[in-house]
């Protein structure tokens, strides 16, 4: 049965953006719940996938310093750990972690066809496709069983979850690994990352809600890692039930059921803490516009969007944002008359406030911009709670 947490009305996908000031923008509900059965909170009667992971998908991962090392580490470990002869990518993007991996030994699968076609110029194979069932039966009958599979910020994408959690175990050795990467739904709670929420993060997983779910098809855990990437990122080693693989012991589960990921009032309690920030968001912009600072955006990200969106913000709030990806610069965020520009270092002189919309990043930006900030400029921030940076 499913229990109702938090609804948005008209709120633009999240990647969306504008061509141009005066188009008119795509606005959907997002309402989001929990299944009291799998303990799974996920998005309910949500947009066509096809709306969001198309050839116009402009979130590029190799952007960022943090996810080319994130990737390039995790290729490292996972091919010293289970030295694969077959491994196969769900959700490519732009190549960066199967880049790591021998190109004829290398699978990848990627809907978006701007980066299918990116990474098949690396010379690795890539199918434009969803990944469901008609996929895996593809690259199974040309390709063979896999010995690895990895996916990164994609299975909380997708819509069909019981066939693409299915499908993997079929492509999968008896022995091979499932590697899933996905944001902890541990980590949206603790730091109020209400922005966490939107039409392409259809599952917010905790390890309880997964290995729910794995259960049911005969897979389960074996072994979880926590990385800083993405607020919280959990890196989860699944197998079939079978395997010979050993179960290591590890603290999540229990810092889960203490936090209350799988108890609904407990989950409601801080979502009425993160409506609360939405409101604390737009009161601190507003006085400092009334008292005339320039603030601007800074990362054109879909988290940025969505904060701009959730909390009823627009151009009298922001001035504009900058950003270092060449897919995003002179479009424009949806619903907010707020305009991206290339990031460049003479572009930040003279802004009073940032407002940190990549704040995943927060690490990374803050010693990018040491100079700014001895100057006397200021980042804001709505995690866990609305501050401003020094």
């Amino acid at each position: 049965m499913y229990k109702d947490l938090i609804e948005f009305k008209n709120i633009a996908l999240s990647n969306d953006l504008l061509e141009s000031k005066n188009d008119k923008p795509n606005l959907y509900d997002l309402k989001v719940v929990f299944d009291d059965e799998t303990k799974l909170v996920q998005v309910v009667n949500n947009v066509n996938s096809e709306k969001m992971f198309n050839s116009t998908y402009v979130y590029d991962s190799s952007r960022s310093i943090t996810m080319l090392k994130h990737f390039e580490n995790a290729a490292i470990d996972l091919q010293r750990r289970f030295n694969p002869q077959k491994t196969l990518e769900i959700g490519s993007n732009s190549g960066i972690f199967i880049k790591h991996f021998p190109n004829d030994e290398s699978i990848a699968v990627e809907p978006c066809d701007n980066f299918a076609e990116l990474t098949n110029k690396m010379g690795i194979k890539t199918y434009a496709d969803y990944w469901n069932q008609e996929t895996c039966e593809k690259i199974l009958s040309k390709h063979g069983k896999m010995d690895l599979v990895f996916s990164s910020n994609t299975i909380s994408h997708v819509q069909n979850l019981n066939e693409t959690l299915q499908s993997i175990k079929n492509i999968l050795n008896d022995d091979g690994v499932f590697i899933l990467e996905t944001p902890s739904f541990l980590e949206v709670l603790k730091y109020n990352a209400f922005d966490q929420f939107y039409h392409e993060h259809q599952s917010y997983f905790s390890l309880i809600s997964l290995e729910n779910l794995l259960e049911k098809i005969g897979m389960r855990i074996f072994d979880v890692s926590k990385h800083n990437v993405h607020g919280g990122t959990y890196r989860v080693m699944i197998c079939n039930t079978n395997a010979s693989y050993f179960d290591v012991d590890n603290s999540f589960y229990k810092d889960e059921s203490d936090y209350g990921v799988d108890n609904f009032d407990k989950i409601k309690k801080r979502i009425d803490v993160m409506k609360q920030n939405m409101v604390n968001i737009k009161d601190l912009l507003e006085d400092l516009k009334q008292k005339g600072n320039r603030v601007v955006g800074y990362g054109a990200t879909a988290k940025f969007t969505n904060v701009m969106n959730m909390c009823g913000l627009d151009n009298t709030h922001i001035d504009y944002v900058l950003d270092t990806t060449p897919l995003k610069n002179n479009k424009w965020i949806p619903n907010t008359n707020v305009q991206i520009k290339a990031y460049s270092p003479q572009n930040i002189k003279d802004i009073n406030y940032f407002y940190l919309g990549a704040w995943n990043y927060k690490k990374e930006i803050l010693e990018k911009e040491s100079d700014y900030l001895s100057d006397g400029g200021k980042f804001i921030t709505h995690i866990p709670k609305v501050k401003i940076l020094k």
